[in-house]
């Protein structure tokens, strides 16, 4: 076997997905992001979003991922004594894994069904690449909808293991004049809603670097008419799915996750110890949990990132101003 054999079978999507999600499983597995379990739902979803979303859609889930087991691991001993860390010293299984990363894996799909060949024509679903040929932006709204998702359980994840550092007491998203001890869940505060918001910023921005250095590895063609918008519009999608889906996440956990109660410093949160003490149960679904909420949005934060991509931003804008509203007013 040659050289040139060598890198054609290396740069088959299949080989490549695989080698690469040995290297980043081996890693991560070692730095203590993920346990066994995590490990294998964590191949699942990259290996599946690399062939079918391409290396972009690929590093937009690793900063997820990454981002997140960094956050969690971040003064994880302070979070730790307030009862507010990740359990398993911040490993996630493949609950917490599939919770987050299946609704970007389906629009991962979904890109590639409806014609994005990131790998070139070959490689594609309908054997023709629609957004080279400028024939269809059925692509781009499915890559909105994985943006949605993985702006969503970003900006989640990173609001709420750096929400609790904020020196001033949450607030409940049902009440937003009503505060709460750290780890309520529902609750929301102004540190975690810039994390959420920074969320946002730097998934856009990584798919517009991508866009420009490696045209064809996100489904925008800059040739075609409509190309340029629906680039300058990738940023503003990541930031609002990112904060709008965040919210969501807390108003649903808020209004149906199971809840328990401690007895020692009065906050509501989903954990069955908190304080060192056992919390006790006082509402909610007691099979709705956590990563119940955490896959219900989202999948909302995927359906607003299609409906940003088709182009209804007014709306979506106006809904979340009266929101707001109703909200303060009450």
């Amino acid at each position: 076997m040659d050289v040139c054999e060598m890198i054609t079978i290396l740069d088959h999507p299949v080989v490549s997905g695989l080698l690469m999600m040995c290297m980043i499983g081996f890693l991560v597995y070692k730095i203590g992001f993920v346990d066994i379990s995590g490990l294998i739902g964590a191949f699942i979803i990259g290996f599946t979003t690399w062939y079918t979303g391409g290396p972009a859609a690929f590093v937009l889930l690793l900063f997820f991922f990454t981002s997140a087991g960094i956050a969690t691991k971040f003064k994880y001993k302070a979070k730790a004594k307030q009862g507010l860390a990740q359990e398993s010293k911040g490993k996630r299984s493949w609950r917490n894994v599939m919770a987050s990363g299946l609704i970007p894996m389906f629009f991962s799909i979904g890109m590639w069904l409806t014609g994005f060949a990131p790998w070139g024509a070959q490689y594609s679903a309908l054997g023709i690449d629609v957004i080279a040929n400028g024939t269809s932006t059925l692509p781009y709204w499915m890559f909105g909808g994985f943006i949605g998702a993985v702006a969503t359980t970003t900006a989640d994840t990173l609001a709420s293991e750096i929400g609790v550092f904020s020196k001033s007491k949450p607030r409940l998203i049902t009440n937003l004049r009503r505060r709460v001890p750290r780890g309520t869940i529902g609750a929301v505060s102004l540190l975690g809603e810039l994390a959420a918001v920074g969320a946002g910023i730097g998934l856009g921005f990584i798919a517009v670097f991508f866009a420009i250095v490696a045209p064809g590895s996100i489904p925008i063609n800059l040739a075609v008419t409509g190309g340029l918008e629906h680039l300058a519009f990738i940023i503003p999608l990541g930031i609002l799915t990112a904060f709008i889906g965040c919210n969501l996440d807390s108003l649903i956990g808020a209004m149906v996750q199971n809840k328990f109660v401690c007895e020692i410093c009065g906050a509501v949160t989903e954990k069955e110890f908190h304080c060192e003490y056992e919390t006790k149960y006082i509402g909610g679904f007691k099979k709705f949990s956590n990563m119940h909420v955490n896959l219900g949005s989202s999948g909302m934060g995927a359906t607003l990132g299609v409906v940003l991509g088709a182009g209804l931003f007014v709306w979506i804008l106006g809904g979340l101003f009266f929101w707001i509203l109703a909200s303060s007013s009450n």
